[in-house]
């Protein structure tokens, strides 16, 4: 299996889901040992290592019957409680991101849907410009040529006013 995943370790769980792994229901095992949080049974505070590489371990081993007392029970309950809270947390954090994703996206393509009526709105009256443009130049004798330079012309001098 290392093969698969090369030098990497990702793929192996971390210490807290090994909790229970090496209980084989004898007596003569030693205790397994599990990262202490503040007398619990979880990772440090000071995370899977330790700021030094040195943890302290308490024991959550099963009596002579194979069960855990009602201590280790609980406590291993609180710190479900408190993770099961955590993910809670960051799960209401993710739908509120992706409900404003929503949002953005909605109005976006509000918005899209009106520029594009606006540009189909411009290109009507364009086309009815240019054509009544057209009319008037076949009306007058003029070309149309002539009266597009005649507005490029007076477009280029409002432009020079505009600049300078």
């Amino acid at each position: 299996m290392s093969s698969r995943f090369g030098s990497s370790n990702l793929h192996q769980r971390d210490a807290r889901s090994s909790l229970f792994e090496n209980y084989s229901g004898d007596k003569s095992r030693t205790h397994s040992a599990s990262p202490a949080r503040a007398g619990g049974y979880g990772l440090g505070a000071t995370g899977a290592s330790g700021a030094g590489g040195v943890n302290a371990y308490r024991p959550a081993t099963p009596n002579s019957r194979g069960q855990y007392s009602d201590a280790v029970l609980s406590e291993l309950e609180s710190q479900n409680d408190n993770e099961l809270e955590g993910m809670s947390a960051k799960v209401k954090m993710l739908k509120d991101i992706t409900v404003a994703i929503g949002d953005e996206i909605r109005d976006s393509s509000a918005l899209a849907d009106k520029m594009n009526d606006s540009f189909d709105n411009t290109r009507v009256r364009l086309r009815g410009t240019m054509n009544r443009m057209l009319r008037m130049a076949e009306r007058t004798g003029v070309g149309w040529k002539a009266w597009v330079g005649f507005f490029a012309a007076v477009s280029l001098v409002f432009w020079y006013v505009w600049l300078f």
